[in-house]
């Protein structure tokens, strides 16, 4: 059975303790043990930030829309700010050595090493996150 939940966030740094109140709601309604729980609270906590400083260059009033579907078997996010979208493919990899020391750039690499399936849409201003649950 699919069951849903959805948060609106402002676009201030500060919402990001309702992310993590958000996810736990996540945890308890999947029964996902702390790891699996630790791995979604750092995947959306990534795309969150992201939204709220490079989507919406932290301007509070633009909301920032979470949207999770639980099914048996599932997690899917949906994070959509109102930004102009950015091109996921321009991102520098972080892991070769003139990127290693830079103190930034590692947000969509790691949502991507810790998520299922990433998928962008709306030019980049809305994320998709698929996490099979154990």
């Amino acid at each position: 059975m699919a069951e849903t939940a959805s948060i609106t966030l402002l676009s201030d740094i500060r919402e990001m303790d309702r992310v993590a109140e958000f996810v736990k709601l996540l945890a308890e309604r999947t029964g996902c043990n702390t790891d699996q729980e630790h791995r979604i609270l750092l995947v959306l906590s990534e795309v969150v930030t992201n939204a709220i400083i490079h989507g919406n260059k932290k301007v509070r009033s633009k909301p920032v829309e979470v949207t999770a579907l639980v099914t048996n078997s599932e997690l899917l996010l949906t994070v959509s700010d109102q930004g102009e979208g950015f091109d996921p493919g321009a991102i520098p990899d972080p892991r070769k050595k003139e990127n290693l020391l830079k103190t930034r750039g590692r947000g969509v690499w790691l949502i991507h090493k810790y998520a299922d399936k990433v998928t962008y849409s709306d030019n980049g201003s809305k994320v998709s996150i698929l996490i099979r649950l154990p």
